[in-house]
């Protein structure tokens, strides 16, 4: 993974144990917190290396990880740039497991939009409209309603969202409700139907179909394959 991500400029990478530790990250990260080698962060923490108020979410994020999430996407924020300028990026973050499917670490990338904090008004549409749709995903949601209601024409929206985010918004509510139904499914033993439900599929089917297609297993199996363990 650190050959993987070594080249990239625009795509910062790192790994965390789950104490918060960090154990690698890429030429793109170092830059960003100030530091030129490796060596020089391995062994600190989140708030060794970010301030204060930056560091705050991103240890939220990283205990929503250990708790149990299967993973954050496409999260825009406001994150303050090496010199000190504040810009838009998007983080995904995801548990790194062990073969007893133990949580040994925290991986995550950020990619920097490079659009500063003011050059484009459009994005904290996007923010709102996105934090709307996480909050209502259980509902039979109107895709039209919501990009209004966040400022924004469901076209704008649209070319808005596959320009910044490479989805869409229905896209975008899909992957949304799989991985709220993936968090169920870990944790309990819901039936199928009860699950689909509470994340705001229309039936069984359609869930069990959107489900593959973005996992690429069937419910039923990724129930099995991924039990939460009790330390979680």
């Amino acid at each position: 993974m650190e050959k993987l991500f070594s080249g990239l400029v625009n795509v910062m990478f790192s790994i965390k144990s789950p104490e918060g530790l960090y154990l690698t990250a890429n030429q793109a990260f170092l830059l960003r917190v100030g530091l030129s080698k490796r060596d020089e962060l391995v062994g600190k923490t989140t708030r060794d290396v970010f301030p204060a108020a930056i560091a705050l979410g991103i240890e939220q994020q990283d205990q929503d990880i250990l708790a149990g999430a299967s993973g954050i996407y496409d999260r825009l924020e406001v994150v303050t740039n090496a010199d000190t300028s504040h810009g838009w990026y998007i983080t995904d973050k995801v548990p790194v497991y062990n073969q007893r499917h133990q949580i040994i670490a925290v991986a995550s990338t950020t990619r920097d939009l490079k659009v500063g904090a003011g050059d484009d008004s459009v994005i904290p549409q996007i923010v709102k409209f996105v934090d709307n749709m996480r909050k209502r995903f259980d509902e039979p949601i109107r895709i039209s309603e919501l990009a209004e209601t966040s400022g924004m024409s469901l076209a704008k929206l649209e070319r808005k969202m596959r320009s910044i985010m490479s989805t869409s918004p229905r896209e975008l509510l899909t992957r949304i409700r799989v991985e709220s139904a993936s968090e169920l499914l870990s944790s309990g033993r819901l039936p199928l139907s009860d699950v689909a439900y509470r994340c705001g599929f229309y039936d069984q089917a359609t869930f069990c179909r959107q489900f593959k297609k973005l996992t690429g297993q069937t419910p039923g199996k990724y129930r099995r394959d991924h039990p939460r363990s009790e330390s979680n």
